[in-house]
């Protein structure tokens, strides 16, 4: 039940983080839409935040473990897994320290946002 939450929470903040992220008028982009995945599911791309993440940040290090760029088709998915200690936004996605976030992509569009999870800060997935 407590995951049941924590995904609700998650996708949520997600909705709420593309909103704030969304497009700047000056195109016509559509909104890509996802569904859930399951936790059994494996997604088509995984990426994890290792534990100590934080503290090479805090450090001043450049960390590269999100693509600027992810171009997928619809039906494929993706999960975050953040081992480390604390909350990150990765583009449109929060994930919190600890927790996994993932979704299955159901129509085509953009979905960007800020990331510190790549050296060019910003992390766009771009579904076709």
């Amino acid at each position: 039940m407590f995951r049941r939450i924590v995904a609700v929470v998650l996708v949520s903040t997600s909705l709420l983080a593309v909103a704030a992220c969304g497009d700047d008028g000056g195109g016509t982009t559509a909104q890509a839409q996802w569904g859930a995945l399951g936790a059994d599911e494996k997604a088509t791309y995984e990426y994890v935040v290792p534990y100590g993440t934080s503290v090479r940040i805090d450090q001043g290090q450049v960390v590269d473990l999100m693509p600027q760029l992810l171009e997928v088709a619809v039906g494929e998915s993706i999960r975050i897994t953040n081992q480390d200690g604390r909350d990150y936004m990765i583009g449109p996605f929060y994930v919190t320290a600890g927790q996994s976030l993932a979704m299955r992509f159901t129509q085509p569009g953009e979905l960007s946002g800020v990331c510190s999870m790549n050296p060019e800060g910003e992390f766009i997935i771009r579904v076709t």
